[in-house]
């Protein structure tokens, strides 16, 4: 636990932490008052306050957050090791699952806290610029952006692993950065190898409220948790047998 609060003061110090922060914040609040112009321009209603939230979070599970996920995760563990800090770390008391641990949470954390910005920014651009904002919506659009957060979670976990091969920042960021554009295109190209990728449940909110509970919802469910665990478990491997 003690950890934990020493991994997270240094993340939420940070100054690029803030500046992604306040964009993930900006960006709703800047994009709803150009839907709402174009539709009022063209007289259509293409996205009301109900729906505008998952237009958002759609654009967001696609590519903003993975990419801000990688570039978090990236400072977290090759950033540390670039600066020489993980290696004071490794001397304290502190064994290094504890560090690994602490590490992953505040990734998770970190992660639900950008959802959470994202989706708080969305909601009141809705509620203030377009019309048809419900507390139905409200509700859906909360649900959606909490369910979101398995699948990115998935992708940052085998991030996770893949930095740990890296002693530069800069070449991990790069490679994370790769390797997402390689399983976007093959997820277009390749629906059914896609399945086997993550990033094809980038869209799982949609299937929960199209379909609810059912086997679909809960194969993939029982899938993304086992992809979390072994790439948890590979990452520890590899944290655990790395030099510093």
């Amino acid at each position: 636990m003690l950890n934990f609060r020493n991994e997270w003061s240094k993340l939420i110090q940070k100054r690029s932490t803030i500046v992604l922060f306040c964009l993930s914040a900006i960006f709703p609040l800047i994009t709803g008052p150009i839907i709402q112009m174009m539709q009022n321009r063209f007289g259509f209603t293409a996205f009301d306050g109900e729906s505008f939230p998952l237009v958002i979070l759609g654009l967001a599970v696609s590519v903003y957050l993975p990419l801000i996920l990688a570039l978090g995760i990236s400072d977290m563990f090759t950033g540390e090791q670039e600066q020489k800090t993980l290696s004071f770390l490794l001397v304290r008391p502190v064994s290094r699952f504890k560090i690994f641990v602490s590490k992953i949470a505040c990734s998770c954390i970190y992660l639900l806290s950008l959802l959470m910005i994202v989706f708080i920014s969305s909601m009141l651009t809705g509620a203030i610029w377009l019309e048809n904002f419900t507390l139905h919506g409200l509700i859906l659009g909360f649900f959606a952006y909490l369910l979101s957060w398995l699948p990115l979670m998935a992708i940052g976990l085998m991030l996770v692993f893949l930095a740990l091969w890296f002693g530069a920042s800069s070449r991990a960021i790069t490679f994370s950065i790769l390797l997402y554009l390689v399983m976007m295109a093959i997820s277009y190209l390749f629906p059914t190898i896609a399945q086997w990728l993550p990033i094809y449940d980038n869209s799982w909110y949609q299937r929960w409220i199209n379909s609810g509970f059912s086997v679909v919802t809960l194969g993939r469910t029982l899938y993304l948790l086992s992809f979390c665990t072994l790439f948890f478990t590979l990452g520890y491997y590899k944290f655990t047998t790395k030099e510093y």
